[in-house]
This record gives structure tokens, C-alpha cells and sequence, in this order.
């Protein structure tokens, strides 16, 4: 490779429109910006078409898996879904480095045994701005780090802002630790239990507003690449 070093590969998933049969084609939708974010923390990203028979082949070349969000309030197409949720149990099966961004966190937190709760009355109320945008391009609200958890150990403090776009929000009780919570109790980051990098994070950080923003795209990549020197 004329000493060139191998990037880890990521593997994204998108957004699936349905479309219909008589005025549009099924299409994919991702916002460059999480290729973006991959990229600047040192990974090379690849979107994934929704395809299940396809999953196994995915796992095995992946160094890296990130489920991406979706529009906030619109369920998810049910191929996605189906499709999202063998591809994060083989990836835990696998102990691959796993990042799920938005409904990506929920997907993960199901997956782990927990439950989402659809258009969360504390998301539409006045204590935390859940959507104060349609797009998610500055800080709208407060988290707090739990102790012990991951995320607290990447910054010098616990609060800090985050932004925000979302009407469903991740119950507790999965086989998961919560890692922050938003001031009205919404759950806003989970890690998994094991060794290996799984983490949720509610926000956006492919935007890449805050240090923490970087730290978790950057660690991410890290676990990515040490499993890519695993090959």
C-alpha cells in the first residue's frame, strides 16, 4: 500500500425512504456530515444499503458499525428496522465497536432489552428543548454525566450542552448502563456492559459542536482501529 496506513472501515446505516409506485423511487438519505465526522476522526465511512442477507458479509469486513439517526417523530421504514436491528446483534455478537447516534441509541438500547417510548410527553414539554430546530446545528440543552460512565471520564465536567432532535426517547431497564440523562430525566447516552465500545448517544455529534462532540467520534475510531490491527 506504498506505506499508506489502512483507515478503519465504518460501516453506516441510512435512512430508507419507501417511496411509492406511482410518483417517487426508494431512496437513501444520510447527511454527509456523519461521513464528514468519521472521515476528520480518522475512519473511512461506508453506507450500507438495507439488505439482511447481506449482514453477515458486512459484519466480517467491518472494523466499525454506526447506526445513524432519522426523522425525528416518523417511525422508521420497516425494512430499515429489520434490517438495523440484525446488523447491532451481530455486531454485539462480534464485540465490534458500535455508535448509535439519535434513533440509532434507541435501536441499540431495544436490542440490548430495553423499550422506546414513542412522542414522550416530557420531550414536548418546557423543562428541556428536545426540538428546538429542525436542524440540530447548535447547543439546546443541558446533560448531566453519570459517574464511573465513559462519557464522564472524557471531560473535566459533568454538565454540559448538547444539541437535540427528537420525539421518542429510550426507557430504562436494558441490560445497559445510562451514562447521562437531560434535566427532565430523558436518558441522553447509554454504554453497554461489556468490554467492548458500545455506546448511545441521544444528541448529534457528527456535528461536532463540543469537545465532547470530538472525544466520542475520536474514541470511537480508536476502538475501530485496534480491532482493524486485530485482522
Amino acid at each position: 500500500m506504498n506505506g499508506t496506513v489502512r483507515r478503519p472501515l465504518v460501516l453506516m446505516t441510512a435512512d430508507l425512504d419507501e417511496g411509492d409506485a406511482a410518483h417517487r423511487e426508494r431512496e437513501y438519505r444520510l447527511r454527509s456530515n456523519y461521513a464528514e465526522a468519521v472521515t476528520q476522526a480518522g475512519g473511512m465511512a461506508l453506507i450500507l444499503p438495507c439488505e439482511t442477507a447481506q449482514v453477515a458479509q458486512a459484519i466480517d469486513i467491518a472494523d466499525g458499525i454506526l447506526v445513524s439517526g432519522s426523522e425525528p417523530g416518523v417511525e422508521v421504514a420497516a425494512t430499515r428496522l429489520a434490517f438495523e436491528r440484525l446488523l447491532v446483534q451481530q455486531a454485539l455478537a462480534s464485540s465490534l465497536p458500535l455508535l448509535g447516534i439519535c434513533h440509532g441509541m434507541q435501536l441499540i438500547g431495544e436490542c440490548l432489552g430495553g423499550s422506546v417510548v414513542r412522542d414522550d410527553p416530557a420531550l414536548l414539554g418546557d423543562v428541556t428543548p428536545h426540538i428546538p430546530a429542525p436542524v440540530p446545528d447548535r447547543l439546546a440543552h443541558e446533560i448531566v454525566l453519570e459517574r464511573g460512565s465513559r462519557l464522564a471520564a472524557w471531560v473535566p465536567h459533568p454538565r454540559l450542552s448538547v444539541n437535540s432532535l427528537h420525539r421518542h426517547a429510550l426507557a430504562e431497564g436494558g441490560r445497559f448502563r445510562v451514562a447521562a440523562r437531560a434535566a427532565d430525566g430523558v436518558v441522553e447516552a447509554i454504554e453497554g456492559l461489556g468490554e467492548t465500545f458500545c455506546l448511545g448517544v441521544q444528541w448529534h455529534p457528527e456535528y461536532r459542536l463540543t469537545a465532547l462532540d470530538h472525544r466520542i467520534l475520536g474514541g470511537f475510531i480508536e476502538h475501530c482501529a485496534q480491532r482493524a490491527g486485530k485482522r
